[in-house]
């Protein structure tokens, strides 16, 4: 009977252990596939985006992570480019969230944001869209203290970042998603976009 009883206790903490390591693998698949779809949509929509009408220029240790932008619509038989009305992609707080650290909407995320990208700024035909949520406050490996602790060059990025060297433009994105143990899976993707002069 004690074997038989060891023998159990051990399938059980196996099985266990089990659910919980599926329980992390999928909730870092959601959180890869979050970054992975918001990246391929920011960068398509900034592919031939004008250096010259960035909006701020990031070029600082910084970055920024609310930037504005307009790209090329068509050229005039003259040859002179006709740029689109202004976007916008902007990392804001998910509704619900409040920045105090703690988790208002009970989704087992502390004060996570959203990238929000807002086409034809200002115009009549405003729209705007929701590309990601879950995002991190700060970037994976980043601490609010006023050092590049992830070394990758910024100095406390957020968890959505934007910064320029030169005709290249990086978008750094950090998700997270709750696992349900109360930890949580975390992403950290980049791509980069070439920028027309």
């Amino acid at each position: 009977m004690a074997t038989l009883a060891i023998v159990l206790g051990s399938v059980g903490m196996f099985q266990k252990r089990s659910e919980e390591q599926s329980r992390s693998a999928l909730a870092r698949e959601r959180a890869e596939t979050s970054a992975r779809r918001a990246l391929d949509r920011v960068a398509t929509e900034m592919r031939g985006v004008g250096q010259s009408l960035l909006n701020p220029d990031p070029t600082s240790a910084l970055g920024t992570s609310t930037i504005t932008f307009q790209k090329p619509s068509s050229v005039t038989n003259a040859g002179v480019v006709v740029w689109t009305s202004p976007s916008r992609l902007r990392l804001e707080l998910e509704a619900g969230e409040t920045n105090d650290g703690t988790d208002e909407d009970g989704d087992g995320l502390i004060d996570e944001r959203r990238l929000v990208f807002v086409r034809d700024v200002g115009a009549l035909t405003e729209r705007t869209v929701v590309l990601c949520t879950g995002i991190s406050e700060l970037a994976a490996g980043e601490l609010p203290n006023g050092l590049d602790d992830n070394a990758d060059g910024l100095i406390d990025e957020p968890g959505f970042s934007v910064f320029r060297v030169g005709d290249l433009l990086t978008l750094q994105i950090t998700t997270v998603v709750a696992v349900g143990d109360g930890t949580q899976a975390t992403s950290r993707m980049s791509t980069s976009v070439v920028l027309r002069n």
